[in-house]
């Protein structure tokens, strides 16, 4: 069994499904490994308690995935997330290009938090630049770092007090702002998932790629270029039109698939 296990994270490590940095949790972990020392020396007398010893191994392995998996702060794999406090700032832009990256977006007080998936970018990188009440953040990642954090997903939390201009150029992604009020944004993926709540008057967000765009059903939107859109919608040769009238989302298909639903 002990055997089987340690296969099991060397494929997962090798196959990306863990990220290299579970690795240097073990490590950090290593007291308890050193309680399997007198479990070996138990195990010398034979008898039932030689399972002791590849039990405790085990243990020690399965206690590593787990808080590597939770993302438990004081971890060597945790080290590489960022947070800040934006209060006081009115306004944002933020702006995300990894393009070996997968992104998943929600409500909350700033981070970027790499997931324990294993990939090909390094931990992230913000560069802010602040004014009275505005600030711009642009995230990269930082090949730099060491070969053992490289992570194939990142979590990014924006605070719903700022209204935000969103700029994404990644692999793949799945966003929710149905929360988070925008001024406008690009959404650049080879697939990918937009949730978007209500409008804070008319914003217009670009999208390419395979990406579905959902939006509330009653709010009123406007999709320019090619895209597929609900029933009940006018379309016409410049685009498509949702039975809600005012100022609203102006969806702008630049490339790609792009298919808008409502909810």
């Amino acid at each position: 069994m002990t055997v089987l296990t340690v296969l099991a994270l060397i494929v997962a490590v090798v196959g990306n499904v863990l990220s290299r940095a579970v690795v240097l949790d073990a490590i950090a972990l290593w007291p308890l490994a050193a309680l399997a020392v007198p479990a070996a020396l138990v195990a010398l007398k034979g008898g039932k308690r030689a399972a002791l010893l590849p039990l405790m191994i085990l243990s020690w392995l399965l206690v590593t995935v787990g808080i590597h998996l939770s993302g438990v702060a004081g971890m060597p794999s945790s080290a590489s997330a960022i947070r800040a406090d934006l209060s006081g700032f009115e306004s944002g832009r933020v702006a995300i290009s990894v393009p070996s990256l997968t992104l998943s977006m929600g409500q909350g007080p700033f981070s970027v938090v790499p997931a324990p998936v294993g990939g090909a970018a390094g931990p992230p990188l913000v560069e802010q630049v602040a004014g009275s009440t505005a600030i711009s953040l642009t995230v990269t990642d930082d090949p730099a770092r060491s070969p053992w954090f490289r992570f194939g997903e990142y979590r990014l939390t924006l605070p719903q007090d700022v209204v935000w201009d969103v700029r994404v150029t990644v692999a793949g992604f799945d966003i929710d702002l149905s929360d988070v009020t925008l001024s406008g944004g690009r959404f650049q993926a080879s697939s990918g998932r937009l949730l978007l709540g209500p409008p804070g008057g008319a914003v217009t967000v670009e999208v390419a790629g395979d990406v579905e765009v959902s939006v509330p059903r009653d709010v009123p939107v406007v999709a320019v270029g090619t895209t597929r859109v609900p029933d009940g919608w006018t379309v016409s040769e410049s685009g498509a039109t949702a039975p809600v009238g005012g100022e609203g989302w102006t969806i702008r298909a630049v490339a790609g698939s792009v298919r808008i639903v409502d909810r």
